[in-house]
C-alpha cells in the first residue's frame, strides 16, 4: 500500500520557491542585518522585504510586523505583552474557551500573578456567540483573545461580529486575534478589522515552523517578551533568523498570490476524506461541519484509542496526529474536545488528519482505505467494541 501524509498541521515540506529563497542567506549573504558594512546591506534589505510581505498577507503595515520564533512565542508576546503595556486598562482577560494551548497557558501565567480570567463556552460546533462574548467583556477587561481557527477541531470562528461585539461593550480593551492556524489558508485583513494584534504561524502559510509574526497596531503598546537588544524596533531583542525571515515573506508572497486556489482545493481534498472516514460506523466529525479551516479534518472513532488509531495507521503508511498535533504526546483529551460537550471515550478517541493542497487525491484515498482497515482491526481486538 503507498503511503499517505496526512500531518501537515504539524509539519510541511516547503515548496521549492520559499526554499530557493532562503538558500542564499544560508551561504554567501551571510551578514548580520544590524551591520554597517557592505555583508550587512543585502540582509537587512531582504527583511523589511519580508516584513512587508507579511504585512500585505494580514492586512497590516509593514512597521506592525514583529518576527519571532513561531506563533507560540507570538502569541506569548500578544497576551504577556499586551497585558504589562495596558495594565491601567484593568487586569480582566477574556478569551474563548478554545484559544491555543499556547495562548490558555500564557493567559493562566496572568492569572496566578492577579489577573482576573473569564473564558466564554462555545457550541457543539466550536462556535462563539458574539452576545455571550460581550456579556463577558466589563469595565476591567484589558486584554480579549480570540482564535481564528481553533488548531484541534479546525472550527472557524466569525470575527468580524465577535470583534465589533467587543467593541461595543469594551472599546479600550486590546484584542489579540490567533491567526496562528489561519494566515496563508484563510484571508484575513487587520486593519478592516479592527483588532489590536494578530498572531500568524509559518507552518499554514508555507514557510518553515519556527518562524513566526505577531503584528500590532501603532499605539496598542506592547512591552517585549525577550529583552536585551533593539531589534524588531525593541519588542524582539536577539540576532534574527534572516533566512527564516525570509522565507516566510517568499511565502506569504506566495499564499497571497494562490490563496483561493489552495484554500479550495484543500477543502475539497478534506470533504473527499471526511466523507470516507465517516462512511465507517461509529465515527463522528469534530467542529464545524462547514465553517473549518481549509484541509482540517479531526474524527472521534467509537470503540478505538487516538493514539493507538494513530500508530495504527502509521503502520500502514498514513501519517495523521493523534487528536491535537500539539498535544500528541501528552496522552490526554484535547481541551478543545472537552470545550465542546465530548465526553470519554470520544475525547480520547480523536485523531486529527490535516491537508495542503499539495496531498493527493490517491494520498486521500489510501487514507481511507488503511482507516477503514485499521479501525475493523482494532475493534477486532477490543473488548468494549459491539
Amino acid at each position: 500500500m503507498s503511503g499517505a501524509y496526512l500531518d501537515h498541521q504539524a509539519a510541511s515540506p516547503l515548496d521549492p520557491r520559499v526554499r530557493e529563497a532562503m538558500l542564499p542567506f544560508l551561504g554567501e549573504r551571510f551578514g548580520s542585518p544590524a551591520s554597517l558594512h557592505e555583508h550587512g546591506r543585502a540582509p537587512a534589505e531582504a527583511v523589511e522585504r519580508a516584513r512587508a510581505e507579511v504585512a500585505a498577507l494580514v492586512g497590516a503595515e509593514a512597521d506592525w510586523v514583529i518576527f519571532t520564533s513561531g506563533a507560540t512565542e507570538a502569541r506569548n508576546l500578544a497576551v504577556k505583552g499586551l497585558a504589562s503595556a495596558n495594565r491601567a486598562l484593568g487586569r480582566g482577560i477574556v478569551a474563548t474557551a478554545l484559544e491555543h494551548p499556547a495562548t490558555l497557558a500564557a493567559c493562566r501565567t496572568l492569572e496566578r500573578g492577579g489577573a482576573a480570567l473569564t473564558l466564554v463556552e462555545v457550541d457543539g460546533a466550536g462556535r462563539v456567540a458574539p452576545g455571550a462574548f460581550a456579556e463577558a467583556v466589563g469595565p476591567e477587561t484589558a486584554l480579549v483573545c480570540l482564535v481564528h481557527g481553533q488548531p484541534d477541531i479546525g472550527t472557524l470562528q466569525d470575527l468580524p461580529a465577535l470583534v465589533a461585539a467587543c467593541r461595543r461593550a469594551r472599546p479600550e480593551a486590546r484584542i489579540h486575534v490567533d491567526a496562528g492556524e489561519t494566515a496563508g489558508l484563510v484571508p484575513i485583513d487587520l486593519a478592516a478589522l479592527g483588532a489590536d494584534a494578530l498572531t500568524l504561524g509559518g507552518g499554514p502559510v508555507g514557510a518553515p515552523p519556527w518562524t513566526g509574526a505577531l503584528a500590532v497596531r501603532p499605539g496598542a503598546r506592547l512591552h517585549p517578551l525577550i529583552e536585551g537588544g533593539l531589534q524588531e524596533g525593541g519588542k524582539r531583542a536577539g540576532a534574527e533568523d534572516v533566512p527564516g525571515i525570509v522565507a516566510l515573506g517568499a511565502a506569504a508572497a506566495i499564499a497571497r498570490a494562490e490563496l483561493a486556489e489552495h484554500a479550495g482545493r484543500a477543502r475539497a481534498l478534506a470533504a473527499r476524506l471526511a466523507a470516507g472516514l465517516l462512511a465507517v460506523p461509529g465515527v463522528r466529525l469534530n467542529g464545524h461541519p462547514e465553517e473549518r479551516i481549509p484541509g482540517h479534518v479531526q474524527v472521534s472513532v467509537g470503540d478505538v484509542e487516538g493514539e493507538t488509531l494513530a500508530l495504527a495507521l502509521a503502520a500502514r503508511g498514513v501519517a495523521v496526529s493523534p487528536g491535537s498535533a500539539c498535544t500528541a504526546h501528552g496522552g490526554k483529551a484535547a481541551p478543545a474536545l472537552e470545550a465542546i460537550g465530548l465526553e470519554p471515550p470520544w475525547t480520547h478517541s480523536a485523531i486529527l488528519l490535516t491537508l495542503r493542497h499539495t496531498t493527493t487525491e490517491a494520498e486521500v484515498d489510501t487514507a481511507i482505505a488503511a482507516f477503514a482497515d485499521a479501525v475493523a482491526a482494532l475493534r477486532a481486538m477490543s473488548p468494549l467494541a459491539s
